[in-house]
């Protein structure tokens, strides 16, 4: 009797079992991620949570969810070296409202079956691989206020259909294969220059590049129809409409005659300057030392038109100077602008420091380090080609802005604070082999229009190929800076960086220099002096005054976490990325670490 019972039991909860399949199995939405999740190459394993077990996505790396259906609004994996393709599985995402994978290694096109993502909001895929043009059907996401395709390989007509996103608000098309000519139609006439720039074969009103026909000139074409043959019964007409033909007649040959004296001006023009093409090209073909190299497409413009710019750089483009060289300010064609640094080959060590860059920054890249476009070595100069960042460094902005000038509010000194962090620790964890940058400074950091840092200069850096790869010589870097035991013994480390972080971070609150001489005629130096006035309790006298907008909690969270990275004990300071956690954590919680969605504001 109790075996009969206990079978009974027994097959009671197998016949729930098999009822309900599905109380533990995951959404559709998880398994379309998991579809896309199968073509990426996840070398850093980022997406191990990814898991088929689980019931729900929402708890994924970089996944968000409507609260009330449990359905994905939110992929946001951005920076995290990325391979593969994106899977056309996407468009099964019907309630995706933000697509984030700026800033990794995709390949392959865009799907068509994006724009089945018919919630989209904001999509950024800037700084990838991708290829092929943009989906002809992306009129369909009538709620899209950002769409960011720039920095990569895309080609082909921009789609008219994109005039009709009633809600855009934040288009960048820039540096990419783009051609032929822009729509003027609804949206897209809202959008200028910045939004295209760095697309050689693009025309139109909003990058003020005419379409010109193989002629030079637009092609007029006369109608073919009779007017009498039209309306046979108006011979009345006759005489009217004989006086006009003829002043149209006379009006059409004055056109001939205009077009006629533009057309040879043109030529003219076209001849001029495919001499001076001509001799540039005959100038590098003759001198086999000129060499000119671009990196993954990223300068999409002619080798001669590149070379006639970098050689017609003179003092009028000077924008900066360093212990190498001289930094110009290049402008091509289309108003695309680049920085260039000129390696003075009569300095000593200039050669090192020049191979050095390339060997660092031409493989590698991330969205708070200075982009390397390319370089060239011509007969008396090295050059090296950057993005040009309008808003100079952060040296400028904290020491040498006028009252009357813009000036750094709390907020955008943490995020330089965290993006800074963000490309030291890519340097130091991402990379292989580790890179030692040894020359962090507020010079260094360079800042383009959203105040988005970008750490440059790599000139001094080091890369950490064995245990023994970072002990040098002599000691380089800026003095106020440098950590106490690189200076005593030549160790180049990354606890070295990581000091000279702190002392960034320092000279963010303070708005003071490291060698400031209200603290250095008493013999300190900024830990120094941060740590005395700490002492005191004054820590009204720490920040900078003209941060109105500095809350005391956050200014104590950074000052401890400056406190931890300049401790005179290298070992008790943090890694880069545990810098990186803890200002993400207890300085920029709960902001998230990319664009608010807006056109201008990073956050």
């Amino acid at each position: 009797m109790e075996m009969g019972v206990l079978v009974c039991v027994f097959s009671l909860v197998y016949a729930a079992t098999l009822l309900s399949p599905c109380s533990l199995a995951l959404t559709q939405d998880g398994l379309t991620l998991l579809e896309m999740k199968s073509t990426l190459n996840d070398s850093r394993n980022l997406l191990s949570n990814w898991q088929s077990s689980d019931e729900s996505p929402c708890q994924w790396t970089g996944i968000t969810c409507h609260p009330q259906d449990q359905q994905v609004s939110s992929i946001n994996l951005p920076y995290m070296q990325l391979g593969g393709i994106i899977s056309p599985s996407i468009g099964k995402l019907s309630r995706l409202e933000r697509l984030a994978l700026h800033q990794n290694s995709l390949h392959g096109i865009i799907p068509n079956e994006i724009t089945n993502c018919t919630e989209l909001r904001a999509v950024y895929l800037r700084a990838n691989y991708l290829q092929g043009g943009i989906p002809a059907d992306i009129g369909n996401l009538s709620y899209l206020t950002i769409l960011d395709l720039s920095s990569n390989s895309l080609k082909g007509a921009i789609p008219s259909t994109i005039g009709r996103l009633t809600h855009l608000r934040f288009l960048n098309l820039s540096t990419n294969f783009f051609s032929g000519e822009i729509p003027d139609f609804g949206a897209l006439s809202t959008f200028g220059n910045k939004s295209f720039i760095g697309n050689l074969d693009l025309c139109g009103r909003q990058v003020h590049r005419p379409c010109r026909t193989s002629m030079g000139f637009p092609v007029v074409l006369p109608h073919a129809e009779s007017e009498e043959a039209a309306v046979p019964g108006k011979r009345s007409s006759h005489y009217i409409k004989g006086v006009l033909i003829g002043a149209m007649s006379t009006m059409g040959v004055a056109l001939v005659v205009v077009l006629a004296l533009l057309w040879v001006w043109l030529q003219s023009k076209k001849e001029r300057a495919a001499r001076k093409y001509t001799e540039v090209k005959k100038q590098v073909d003759k001198d086999a030392s000129t060499k000119l190299i671009t990196f993954h497409g990223d300068l999409p413009y002619p080798s001669c038109e590149i070379i006639e710019k970098l050689e017609c750089l003179n003092e009028e483009d000077v924008v900066g100077s360093g212990g190498f060289g001289t930094v110009y300010r290049m402008v091509m064609n289309d108003c695309g602008t680049f920085a260039v640094k000129r390696i003075d080959r009569s300095r000593e060590g200039s050669d090192q420091v020049f191979e050095r860059e390339l060997e660092i920054l031409g493989s590698i890249k991330h969205i708070n380090l200075v982009n390397l476009r390319g370089y060239c070595r011509l007969p008396a100069s090295k050059l090296l080609i950057y993005d040009y960042l309008a808003m100079g460094s952060l040296d400028g902005f904290l020491h040498e802005h006028g009252p009357e000038e813009q000036l750094l509010n709390w907020s955008a000194r943490l995020r330089i604070a965290l993006g800074s962090a963000r490309g030291l620790a890519y340097l130091h964890h991402d990379c292989s082999p580790k890179i030692v940058h040894r020359d962090i400074k507020s010079s260094n950091i360079l800042l383009d229009e959203n105040l988005e840092p970008r750490v440059s200069d790599f000139g001094l850096a080091k890369l950490l190929v064995d245990e023994d790869a970072h002990i040098t010589t002599v000691v380089a870097g800026t003095f106020g800076y440098l950590a106490p035991e690189y200076l005593q013994s030549g160790r180049a480390t990354e606890k070295s960086d990581v000091y000279s972080f702190g002392v960034l971070l320092l000279e963010l609150v303070t708005g003071k220099r490291p060698t400031d001489p209200s603290f250095v005629k008493r013999g300190l130096n900024v830990v120094g002096w941060m740590n005395t006035l700490l002492r005191e309790n004054r820590l009204e006298d720490v920040v900078d005054r003209r941060c109105k907008d500095a809350d005391i909690e956050t200014v104590e969270a950074v000052l401890e976490i400056a406190a931890r990275c300049t401790d005179a004990i290298p070992d008790d300071r943090p890694s880069m990325n545990q810098v990186v956690q803890l200002l993400e954590q207890e300085v920029m919680s709960p902001c998230p670490s990319d664009f608010y969605e807006s056109q201008s504001d990073y956050c």
